[in-house]
């Protein structure tokens, strides 16, 4: 039976690279699910988002929720039908950090995040638990310098010049509160440091053939018992 791992961590983190080189590392059989956005109009809110917060908030959440859902369902039934593992950019479940940033900043209502949350409880009923999720440990002024970086680099990027590192300092607060739950529910959480900049191929390898090593040798959940440890 393979393993399900959602990698968790800041806009900005490398989380994207981070997750093909991983599945990659993981062996041929791996499934790699990317995080919906702006290409191949994954995410056709994105840039209205930023654009207006107030106006999309919930639409674009909304989306993403279901995106979300759909490759939860996609990468745990490629790991319990022993096909191998399933790596995802970011998660079902690490879509709730947003959604909660967006009611606090008041960007989403009371009422659009009770909506937000009674389609959440629906899909669970059908989503399971991963066995492994990757936080990557980067500071909020780390990933807003990679943030304007890529800005530069990256057609399709330039809506991203309104994050500000207030909403990525909040976001880092949310996100942890998303692992510290999942914790609590059973998963194993590897906190991985990832502001040093690793240039070179050997040493990009080294880092990921160390993290898939680990993931490797953690302990297969129980299908009929340990992945339904929930808390409502």
């Amino acid at each position: 039976m393979g393993k399900v791992v959602i990698v968790e961590g800041l806009i900005g983190a490398g989380k994207s690279s981070l997750s093909q080189e991983l599945a990659g590392a993981l062996g041929d059989k791996t499934l790699l699910l990317m995080e919906p956005d702006e290409k191949d109009d994954a995410n056709p809110y994105l840039a209205s988002f930023y654009e207006d917060q107030d106006r999309w908030a919930f639409t674009m959440q909304a989306h993403l929720l279901q995106a979300r859902y759909r490759m939860h369902l996609q990468a745990q039934w490629h790991a319990m039908n022993k096909y191998g593992d399933a790596v995802m950019d970011r998660s079902y479940f690490g879509d709730t950090a947003f959604a909660r940033l967006q009611l606090a900043m008041g960007a989403m209502s009371t009422k659009e995040f009770d909506t937000y949350k009674s389609l959440y409880h629906a899909m669970t009923a059908s989503v399971l638990l991963p066995n492994v999720c990757v936080r990557l440990l980067v500071s909020p002024e780390v990933a807003a310098h990679r943030i304007h970086r890529r800005m530069e680099l990256q057609t399709g990027r330039k809506c991203e010049n309104v994050i500000s590192l207030k909403y990525l300092e909040d976001l880092d607060t949310e996100i942890s509160h998303v692992t510290d739950v999942l914790r609590h529910q059973g998963v194993t959480i590897l906190d991985v440091p990832w502001d040093v900049e690793r240039n070179t191929e050997g040493d990009r390898k080294q880092a990921v053939d160390g993290l898939a090593s680990r993931i490797q040798e953690v302990r297969a959940m129980n299908p009929l018992l340990d992945y339904h440890r929930r808390t409502l």
